[in-house]
């Protein structure tokens, strides 16, 4: 059995490591209850215990009918808590008990909460507590954590229940204590009041003196201290051989030696009090397995202290903040303030990042190189950005996720207040097995991601150029209500391409008022074309740009607008994207404020020699017309998104989940350790136990029984070939319709039988259906994914199921908001779902959605079942009934993640 290690963060900021104990701590175990002090001993035992007995009571904890976890600071136990299962089923009894010097920083709920997931997952619901009534910090716990609580007092003795089953209300209560917990841990690393560099030295390039140089440079608000065994002095600062040596402890250490040193140094640093380490040093797990385990040992130290960790490898960390102006990078580029966050997961990537921004002129707020992620990561950056009131816009560039299911919650949270743009590198390749369902196999690649990225309304870009590209519109403009947009420029070729991207790019080139075309014509008699593109001719100056500009601005009709010119007229280039601007306020004692702009202006203003004209203002400047269409285009997306319902969470009626699991159950008991296909019988009583129709079918294994299930069916028949899931009868197009009478079903028979034989497939006689309702065929199915928990996906169904592209995606949970969206997402069926196919009337879409929840609801309450199709489901004006199945349950193997938030 994997022994249980979970790591938790407590609401001071501190982290640390909790684990099931071994024999071998029985001693620990005795000493940290000898260590209590009288009233928490008193508190727990309701009396007084002998510590052996109880401490050889948790060391002997079988990990199933009695769980215990241990907490530790620096090597000593200073916590224990565990259940015990009872003799009714589903309930255990729940104790823990906590240093004096612990409590208060909420690691008696977090120990709640990691036994009872743990419980939860082993078929427990409910936990018992007999708490003393005066013991209110652990009635506190009980009540606060967020479960159901039932209580009962009875002679000073209070008796509590917990209903431990997750809930939203669970999930949010802990996502809560997630946020503030995870802010306060990295106040040290990101707003620190002191830093010590550790390899600082005067030596010219060095990595540490390059660091501590910069920190200078940038004026750090708070103490600077290089840390070098040698020098005295580095860059005119009084060195210490150690961080122990300081005389005021440090909040970060930056270090900044070879990777072999890098253990020795963090545990002095640790030792000293520091509340977190940026390791810039390589030759961790990037390198080889050596580094591997060298970087689970400084991640292990790092747990023991309860500290947080940037890096290693890391390039470092810079705030533009004027209360911190800390610059601990590994370059030579100076930013100017501005309300862009950037984080790279890779060190060298992130610092040309940073050059980008620039190079652009974009003022950066924050910028984090990950490196390899041993516990600082992107989404602990979007719990801090969230909160950072100096952040406006998020670019991210990410290679991997840690725990994706996490950064899809929290994106979709953070996504609300500020944008997030994102490069993904190292695209994936398939992640799915060919021989699965449909939907297994169209969850391949990058449409995990992308599914992921739509989902949070994380704002998905295909590289650096185009990163930056959308920060520079995101960061300064409005977003725009709509996607129409106008384009002004002085030159026609310009503005054609300009309409062109736009067309390509779901924008619409807006058709302007009659009014507005007027006022340009009069504005700039000159101009060549007063409708949308608008040419103001090659002799355009500064004013006329700037007329023209405000005149589409006005026109209601019209949500952004294109700004394109070449350098031809001898007209100053920087003259002209200035003239873009908004009007300045009026210079005359209490003249009105001129009205903020509430439409997103983007430019193209290049030099005759190529190099583009500089942007200083609010008007972002790009060096050809696609890159404008482009970030209107994401900003209309990100509108798009934002102007959504939150959707909810359906009740839904005729459900069954316990019936449902424990069928499930049952089937995987008797396959032993195999994942298994479901029989139709069982799949039948799955969907009828979440309330999703099915058309009637007879399996026939002859002809005589086709004929004779035929004559009971009151109509035309469909007659199709059967295949041991997943395989289906579309894939050899083994499908008959409209068979009528014996002669026709024999016949059908046969034909089937050679086609199926002919495509060298066994035969396995057929099924007699009724025929369905004309209407169109949809595939919905669902998949467990080990990191991203239940998807759901929708598309085209029958032989065409699963192509590439085709199929949208979703993660559950799934709200009537997202099974909308997941139907217009799929090419093929959002344009059924709109337009009658001929001679139909139009589909039920309400039919449609209903199966889309109800189907995400069942494999997400019973997470044995691994994936999915209904295939085909016919959609029609009437409703939605599955003509056929596929549905395959397994031990379900999660990826064992020790960290929780």
């Amino acid at each position: 059995m994997v022994q249980l290690v979970r790591d938790v963060i407590l609401r001071d900021g501190s982290v640390l490591r909790l684990r099931a104990p071994e024999p071998a701590d029985e001693p620990a175990i005795k000493d940290f209850f000898d260590r209590l002090d009288p009233e928490s001993r008193y508190l727990r035992f309701h009396g007084h215990v002998r510590s052996d007995r109880v401490a050889a009571h948790y060391a002997a904890a079988d990990g199933e009918s009695r769980v215990a976890l241990l907490a530790h600071r620096e090597g000593e136990i200073v916590a224990v808590a565990g259940y015990e299962r009872l003799r009714e089923l589903g309930a255990a009894e729940v104790a823990f008990a906590v240093l004096a010097s612990e409590q208060g920083r909420g690691l008696g709920t977090r120990m709640l909460e990691q036994l009872a997931a743990h419980a939860a997952q082993h078929g427990i619901d409910r936990f018992d507590a007999s708490v003393m009534a005066e013991n209110r910090r652990m009635l506190g716990v009980f009540s606060s954590a967020g479960f159901a609580v039932k209580r009962t007092a009875s002679q000073g003795v209070v008796e509590l229940s917990l209903d431990i089953r997750p809930t939203e209300t669970l999930a949010e209560r802990i996502a809560e204590r997630d946020h503030l917990a995870t802010v306060a841990s990295l106040r040290p690393l990101l707003a620190p009041s002191s830093v010590a560099v550790v390899g600082a030295s005067n030596a010219p390039g060095s990595v540490g003196g390059t660091i501590f140089a910069n920190l200078l440079d940038g004026r750090f608000t708070g103490i600077a201290t290089p840390v070098n065994r040698q020098a005295k002095v580095v860059h005119s600062v009084r060195a210490y051989p150690r961080v122990s040596d300081i005389p005021e402890t440090p909040d970060v250490a930056v270090l900044a030696v070879p990777a072999t040193e890098v253990l020795d140094v963090a545990r002095d640093a640790a030792g000293a009090g520091v509340h977190g380490l940026i390791v810039v040093s390589a030759g961790f797990a990037e390198r080889d397995e050596k580094g591997r385990r060298r970087q689970d040992a400084l991640l292990d130290l790092a747990r023991d202290h309860g500290i947080r960790l940037i890096g290693p490898n890391s390039l470092g960390v810079l705030s533009t903040d004027p209360d911190v102006a800390m610059n601990a990078t590994l370059g030579t580029l100076r930013p100017k303030p501005g309300r862009l966050a950037i984080s790279s997961q890779s060190g060298a990537l992130g610092i040309a990042l940073l050059g980008q921004a620039v190079g652009r002129g974009l003022g950066v707020a924050s910028f984090v190189t990950l490196g390899n992620r041993a516990d600082v990561s992107t989404n602990d950056l979007l719990e801090w950005w969230e909160e950072d009131d100096h952040v406006a816009a998020i670019a991210l560039y990410m290679e991997s996720f840690g725990n994706p299911r996490r950064f899809s919650m929290l994106s979709r949270r953070v996504s609300r207040r500020k944008p997030i743009v994102a490069v993904k590198g190292h695209r994936d390749g398939d992640v799915a097995a060919a021989d699965g369902s449909s939907t297994g196999r169209a969850l391949r690649g990058e449409a995990v991601f992308d599914a992921l990225f739509r989902q949070a309304g994380v704002l998905r870009v295909e590289g650096a150029q185009a990163l930056f590209d959308a920060a520079a519109l995101l960061e300064r403009q409005p977003l725009p209500a709509g996607r129409r947009v106008a384009v002004v420029t002085n030159s026609g070729g310009l503005g054609t391409l300009a309409a062109d991207a736009c067309l390509s790019r779901g924008l619409t080139v807006a058709p302007l008022a009659p009014t507005t075309s007027a006022a340009i014509a009069a504005a700039v008699p000159h101009a060549d074309r007063t409708t949308n593109p608008v040419d103001l001719g090659i002799s355009a100056a500064p004013s006329d740009l700037r007329a023209a500009l405000n005149a589409v601005l006005a026109d209601e009709a019209v949500d952004a607008a294109i700004v394109l010119t070449v350098d031809l007229a001898g007209v100053s280039p920087d003259e002209m994207l200035a003239a873009l601007e908004p009007e300045p306020a009026p210079q005359s004692a209490g003249a009105p404020e001129p009205p903020a702009r509430t439409k997103p202006v983007a430019a193209s203003v290049v030099r005759a020699d190529g190099r583009m004209a500089a942007a200083s203002g609010t008007v972002p400047n790009f060096r050809f017309p696609e890159a404008c269409a482009q970030v209107i285009a994401l900003a209309a997306d990100r509108r798009a998104w934002l102007s959504r319902p939150m959707g909810q969470r359906p009740s839904m009626e005729g459900i069954d989940a316990e019936a449902a699991r424990e069928r499930v159950l049952g089937l995987l008991a008797d396959a032993g350790d195999d994942d298994v296909w479901l029989g139709p019988e069982d799949v039948g009583a799955l969907l009828d136990a979440y309330g999703i129709r099915q058309l009637d079918q007879r399996r026939c294994a002859d002809p005589d029984e086709a004929v004779a299930a035929a004559a009971e069916i009151d109509g035309p028949v469909a007659v199709k070939a059967l295949f041991p899931a997943p395989a289906q009868a579309a894939e050899v197009d083994a499908v008959l319709l409209g068979l009528e009478g014996e002669t026709a079903v024999r016949a059908g028979w046969e034909a089937l039988r050679e086609r199926v034989i002919g495509a060298g497939r066994e035969w396995h006689g057929a099924s007699v259906q009724p025929l369905a309702e004309a209407g169109v065929d949809v595939l919905v199915g669902a998949v467990n994914h080990r990191d991203l928990g239940v998807v759901t996906g929708v598309g085209a169904g029958g032989r065409h199921a699963g192509l590439p592209g085709d199929v949208a995606f979703r993660l559950a949970p799934a709200t009537d908001v997202d099974a909308e969206e997941l139907i217009g997402d799929s090419p093929v069926v959002s344009t059924w779902m709109r337009e009658a196919r001929a001679g139909l009337p139009q589909p039920n879409r309400n039919a449609l959605e209903a199966v889309v929840l109800r189907l995400t609801r069942l494999f997400e309450d019973v997470p044995e079942l691994l994936e999915g199709d209904l295939n085909p489901l016919r959609v029609n004006a009437s409703g939605a009934i599955v003509l056929d199945a596929r549905l395959r349950a397994g031990h379900r193997t999660t990826r064992e993640r020790i960290r929780t938030w």
